[in-house]
């Protein structure tokens, strides 16, 4: 297998185009991943820009397909995808996964193909699982702590992101960024300044002791959101499960401490980071 030619990142994506272009060649009895139209050339080119600049920008050097790799391109697709809708990001990566399989049937080495085969497929099917305030049916965990717990048995860090998200309720991008940062986020018994959805700051809130020191005391390494998806997805779970099953456990509790029904709803809306009351509706009236 070959690398692509070129110095810099720019002459590289040029000697990929270039070399997946298949203009005026008929398709008839073919299953390739070539370039055959004007228009798929057009979202190549994004496709190639957009990651030549995310590596430029993150000082990150070598040759471009060399760096395909899983870490890199999750990375890439965090900071890429974020805030489109769902069916977009799921354009996005397919259209992506052609073009390295292209360039893959080029004789061009791309490291993703030999790390996991599975994982365009996996991205897919975890976003699709994890849209997070459209929720369509009950997802609620019925003994969430002991379903922690098993995965903690499984792979210690799957078993903290569920914790963190089930215990203050957040979403699976903020759990990791909680984990991967927590000098940043905690202080005192609190988490304060993380940021969710549309750029919006959650308000402080108090971290459980336990959880506080498991995660500024835990020196592994931060998985990749595919490895969370497979690792929830063998129990039936989705990534989403957990906040879903804080939000009603919250609501319950409130309750049960004699405060009234709005003024519950309203508390676990502001937990929840959510800026619209109707969306937290749907966290809780579907019980059955």
């Amino acid at each position: 297998m070959a690398n692509l030619k070129g110095g810099t990142y720019q002459k590289q994506a040029k000697d990929a185009f270039h070399r997946l272009q298949s203009f005026g060649v008929g398709r008839l009895n073919k299953e390739d991943h070539l370039t055959h139209s004007s228009k798929l050339a057009e979202k190549r080119e994004m496709y190639l820009r957009d990651i030549s600049s995310y590596l430029e920008r993150n000082e990150i050097e070598g040759k471009l397909n060399v760096l395909m790799n899983q870490e890199n391109l999750n990375s890439f697709f965090m900071e890429r995808l974020e805030d489109l809708a769902i069916k977009t990001q799921e354009d996005y990566l397919r259209g992506f996964s052609s073009m390295l399989q292209g360039l893959h049937e080029q004789n061009i080495f791309i490291p993703l193909h030999t790390e996991n085969s599975d994982y365009f497929n996996d991205y897919v099917s975890q976003i699709k699982q994890d849209q997070p305030d459209e929720i369509i049916e009950n997802r609620y965990i019925e003994n969430a702590p002991m379903m922690i717990e098993v995965l903690y048995e499984d792979r210690y860090i799957s078993g903290l992101i569920a914790q963190t998200q089930y215990e203050l309720g957040l979403r699976q991008a903020e759990a990791f960024e909680l984990i991967k940062n927590p000098e940043k986020y905690i202080g005192d018994g609190i988490v304060s300044n993380l940021i969710g959805k549309g750029n919006h700051s959650y308000e402080p809130k108090e971290i459980p002791f336990e959880l506080e020191q498991k995660i500024l005391n835990y020196q592994g390494d931060l998985i990749d959101k595919s490895t969370y998806y497979r690792d929830l997805h063998k129990y039936d779970l989705s990534s989403h499960d957990f906040r879903f099953t804080h939000a009603r456990d919250s609501y319950e509790e409130k309750i049960a401490s004699g405060m009234n029904e709005q003024d519950a709803k309203l508390s676990v809306s502001e937990e929840l980071n959510h800026k619209r009351e109707a969306i937290t509706d749907y966290y809780l009236i579907r019980t059955t």
